[in-house]
């Protein structure tokens, strides 16, 4: 026996009505709605509460697609547009578009009927559609080659992706702008992980800045609903100067790694917490080591072929400790793992000239140090 449901979904701000339909048919079927299409101009009233943030739900109320490039965009609206993906591989991630945005996960176009999401960022407003925004192309999406220096990150776990960007262009803001800034919906899926950086405390999909220099160290974040093993990978760092240093901050673990050396980074992940990085686009040795209360209680150092580990608090004076002592290359090759009881800890060592990272684990601490091999 066939079973069918309609539900109606009104736009409380318009006189519309949007149809979900579905069956539990085993084969598919065709539905037709009868009536006449629309055309001409057709207008979104969006609103902006403390309610519902600004996210406004509107759709293509045409019979054929729109071109989102082609949509004047008020200025009270954010320049962006995000849609639900139930499909198999993002599993309920939101995928997004803005006008040269070179970090999309969607295209310009929307198709006839689709529902989308739009964000107000300056109380109420009309979202007015012309018939010269209409379009019957279905032509690739090109990226644009205004998208200005950039950085991605993808986040690859439980067969799922999803992105962040940041990126620089000399004319947008330091904070939220509404033609450059995508902001990031996390998806109530516990499969999607989710990767995004901040701006004015909101979190970001793409995150627009207008200089490198004023913004060398930017803070992102990652959390998951699922215990694991997650990957980053670093793509689009060829859109930055030569010049311009990518590195990546694990501040849990206090470990530095170069992206643009090695631009895969993999780490285990506790569901319930929200895991916190450092991108910085600076050299290596400019960048602080972590802010461990403890990071002065470890010494690293080398001296004639010989790595030197002391813990020199007072804290140790009448007990050994019970340590890890981890080596990385600068490329993320972890090159020695020593345990330790000693409060002096001599390691003969090898290698070219280059920074590498010391992690020193003990009583539940990790202290990372910076030594240069000259």
């Amino acid at each position: 026996m066939s079973t069918k449901s309609l539900v109606n979904v009104v736009n409380q701000n318009h006189d519309r009505t949007g149809y979900a339909l579905w069956t539990v048919d085993a084969q598919p079927t065709t539905e037709v709605f009868s009536g006449t299409t629309n055309t001409g101009s057709q207008d979104f009233d969006f609103t902006q509460s403390a309610v519902d943030k600004g996210w406004n739900l509107v759709g293509n109320p045409y019979p054929s697609a729109i071109d989102w490039d082609a949509v004047t965009i008020p200025a009270e609206l954010n320049g962006a547009i995000w849609l639900f993906d139930p499909t198999e591989g993002n599993n309920g991630n939101y995928v997004y578009y803005i006008k040269n945005g070179g970090a999309n996960t969607a295209t310009q176009f929307i198709p006839s009927g689709q529902g989308f999401f739009v964000r107000a960022t300056g109380g109420a407003g009309t979202l007015a559609l012309t018939n010269d925004c209409r379009t019957h192309s279905d032509q690739a999406f090109y990226k644009n080659s205004g998208i200005g220096e950039m950085l991605l990150i993808k986040a690859t776990g439980n067969g799922i992706t999803s992105q962040t960007a940041i990126r620089f262009i000399e004319d947008a803001i330091q904070g939220n702008d509404r033609l450059y800034d995508v902001y990031k919906i996390l998806s109530g899926s516990t499969d999607v992980p989710n990767v995004y950086t901040k701006c004015e405390d909101q979190n970001m999909a793409i995150n627009t800045l207008p200089s490198v220099k004023d913004n060398e160290t930017v803070p992102m974040y990652f959390e998951a609903g699922m215990d694991g093993t997650y990957t980053f990978n670093a793509s689009e760092m060829e859109t930055l100067a030569p010049e311009v240093p990518v590195y990546l901050e694990d501040v849990a673990l206090g470990y530095f790694q170069d992206l643009r050396l090695n631009p895969e980074y993999s780490f285990n992940y506790q569901n319930g917490q929200v895991r916190n990085f450092r991108v910085h686009f600076k050299e290596a040795t400019s960048i602080d080591e972590n802010e461990n209360p403890l990071a002065n209680a470890v010494n690293c150092y080398l001296s004639n072929g010989i790595l030197h580990v002391d813990f020199i608090s007072a804290a140790f004076e009448n007990s050994n400790p019970d340590a890890q002592i981890e080596v990385f290359s600068i490329t993320g090759q972890k090159l020695i793992s020593r345990q330790t009881h000693s409060l002096s800890t001599e390691i003969p060592f090898t290698g070219s000239s280059s920074i590498y990272l010391v992690n020193v684990s003990f009583d539940g601490n990790i202290v990372s140090k910076k030594i240069i091999n000259q």
